[in-house]
Formats: C-alpha cells, sequence, structure tokens
C-alpha cells in the first residue's frame, strides 16, 4: 500500500524488500517462522514461555500463503517484481495454485475461492493479480487452470460464486469482478 501510494523510491521501502528477501525458506518462498518449528498457536502467542525471538526452520516448505501475500508487495515495485529471487517466488506461487497450503493456516484448497477485496489473505484472485503483474501469464498450465476454474463459477451477471470475506460491501462482488478484469487486461 505504501508503494501505491507513491513511496516507491522511499529508501525505507527497498530496506523492507530487501530485508523480506532475506527472510525467504530456502525453496524461495516464505513462511511464518514459528509454523516452520511445530508450535502449537496457544504456545506462541503466551510471550512468557518464549519471550526471546524464535529461530525458524529455513529447510521447512513455504507457505503460499504468506508467499503470495508478500508477493503483493513485490509486484506493486516497478524495480523489485523483476528481481529473480521475486521470480522464484512466483515461480513457487503459480505451482501451488489449488494446492492444499503445507500449513494449517487456511491451508484447504477450498481457500483458494474465499476472496477479498482489498485483497487480504491469498486467494485466486490475489494470486493471479501479482502473478500477472510479474509478468506470469496463461501459457503456464496452472494458471490457465486457475482461469478455467473462474469461467465455471462465473455467474450469467459477470459475478464469481466465491465465498466473500469481509462482505458488507454490497458492491464486493462487483471489485472482485473489475480485479479479475484487469487481470485479464494485462494478459
Amino acid at each position: 500500500m505504501l508503494i501505491k501510494a507513491g513511496y516507491v523510491e522511499d529508501p525505507r521501502i527497498a530496506k523492507a524488500l530487501a530485508w523480506l528477501l532475506a527472510m525467504r525458506q530456502r525453496d524461495g518462498g516464505w513462511a511464518i517462522p514459528v509454523r516452520t518449528i511445530g508450535l502449537p498457536f496457544q504456545e506462541f502467542v503466551d510471550f512468557t514461555l518464549h519471550p526471546e525471538p524464535l529461530a525458524r526452520d529455513r529447510s521447512k516448505p513455504s507457505s503460499h500463503l504468506v508467499t503470495g501475500m508478500l508477493l503483493r508487495a513485490f509486484a506493486a515495485h516497478p524495480a523489485w517484481l523483476k528481481a529473480i529471487e521475486v521470480q522464484r517466488a512466483g515461480e513457487l506461487l503459480a505451482s501451488r495454485l489449488y494446492k492444499r497450503d503445507t500449513y494449517a493456516d487456511r491451508g484447504e484448497v477450498s481457500y483458494w475461492e474465499r476472496v477479498s477485496f482489498p485483497f487480504w489473505f491469498t486467494d485466486i484472485v490475489s494470486s493471479l493479480d501479482a502473478l500477472s503483474l510479474l509478468g506470469f501469464g496463461p501459457e503456464i498450465p496452472a494458471i490457465s487452470a486457475g482461469l478455467a476454474r473462474m469461467r465455471e463459477i462465473q455467474r450469467a451477471d459477470g459475478t464469481f460464486a466465491f465465498k466473500l470475506l469481509r462482505a458488507k460491501d454490497k458492491d464486493l462482488p462487483w471489485w472482485i469482478c473489475l480485479a479479475v478484469c484487469r487481470i485479464l487486461k494485462r494478459w
């Protein structure tokens, strides 16, 4: 959001993005660090049990939930979106469309079709948005399959049969349509 708000040249943005790249898992994506060590949720929220930062396990696989969320920041930056590491993370996300996440947080396949706008978690629309900005297109089989699935669940009025999150806005289905149209226009 800061990049989109005009802070693209701010040195703090560059520093934050460089830090995020340094925090990747070995497979090139990202994960919630505490998830990589298998700590139960109740234990990691109780700071009295672990007052010092916990070391994560970089050898564990990344989470497409976290990878998709962080790729949106890189996709918004005109220079960083071309970084080799970012492109590798994009390949990783594209390979995981409509698959279970490694970790329990939004791990079920059904979460791919639980969408919101502005984007919140990683879902099919936010993923295709980031991937299209990064230069990935429908020639990638998983992206093509994601588009086919969206065509399957598109209603006659143009909206989609997604589970809408934070759906208090009656216009949310149309915002989702706008996001999809922007993706398709890039291709």
